[in-house]
């Protein structure tokens, strides 16, 4: 028989190995536990109960250059039935990069009628002023399209995460001087409740990525949520990432540049 002190001493050490753990490694138990308690879901019937649940609510769609050639007289609908009332493009990226269909299709959504918006893609090892200043030199906001947006994703490999966030917030507060509006952030559920959940990104709108299997995202609160990957739209091909505007078109519209 295992003496009682040795079993006990096995409790605390695995009890102090999962507190280690939570700290450490920023282990999220809320996600955790949805991930293991709900039941998995195809693309297709899990992209049908949000539309279900959110019935009134406004769809858009993301585009980069890799959705490739798209026949936008098809780009309508989601489904066939749900009219896309908005359209987001990546426009730039890092330092020096441009989106080889940024020009073109910005102009194309523009001729449509749907509400477009232009997001940067942040490279966490670059420098954070000279990335808002190549996306201020390709992008032209206008009255009716969304708030300049960063599309931030990844952690610094040459700086602490710290220093990553003060760059980041030097790139937002110098877009918001040039662009006279407060930016929208966009990243993962679990990067903003791990790294930028602090007072200092409270202001900014927050366009939050989770493809999980539960009602909505952990991060409150969201204005946009991209709940799957696994879209599909007439006039792509493959898949497309969708996205729920939460709130009305009124709601929609003061959050759009006046």
């Amino acid at each position: 028989m295992i003496p009682k002190k040795v079993i006990l001493a096995l409790i605390i050490v695995c009890s102090s190995a999962l507190i280690f753990a939570i700290y450490y490694f920023r282990i999220d138990l809320s996600i955790m536990y949805h991930r293991l308690s709900q039941e998995s879901s195809t693309a297709d019937s899990k992209n049908e109960s949000i539309f279900k649940r959110y019935p009134r609510s406004l769809y858009g769609v993301d585009l980069s250059h890799y959705q490739g050639t798209i026949d936008w007289k098809l780009v309508n609908y989601i489904n066939d039935s749900i009219p896309i009332a908005f359209i987001i493009i990546r426009a730039t990226m890092g330092i020096d990069g441009l989106d080889s269909t940024y020009i073109t299709r910005w102009e194309t959504i523009k001729e449509k009628g749907i509400i477009r918006g232009a997001y940067h893609y942040y490279r966490p090892n670059q420098h954070s002023l000279s990335q808002s200043k190549q996306f201020k030199a390709h992008v032209r906001l206008r009255p009716g399209d969304f708030p300049p947006i960063l599309d931030i994703e990844n952690l610094s490999t040459i700086q602490s995460v710290e220093n990553l966030k003060k760059g980041i917030k030097k790139w937002l507060v110098d877009v918001e001087l040039h662009y006279g509006v407060t930016p929208i952030i966009y990243t993962g559920d679990h990067f903003y409740r791990k790294h930028l959940n602090t007072p200092e990104f409270d202001k900014y709108p927050i366009w939050i990525a989770n493809y999980g299997n539960y009602a909505e995202p952990f991060t409150k609160p969201w204005s946009i949520w991209q709940f799957t990957e696994q879209g599909q739209i007439e006039g792509v091909e493959g898949f497309i990432d969708l996205n729920v505007f939460k709130g009305t078109y009124p709601d929609l519209k003061a959050l759009l540049i006046k």
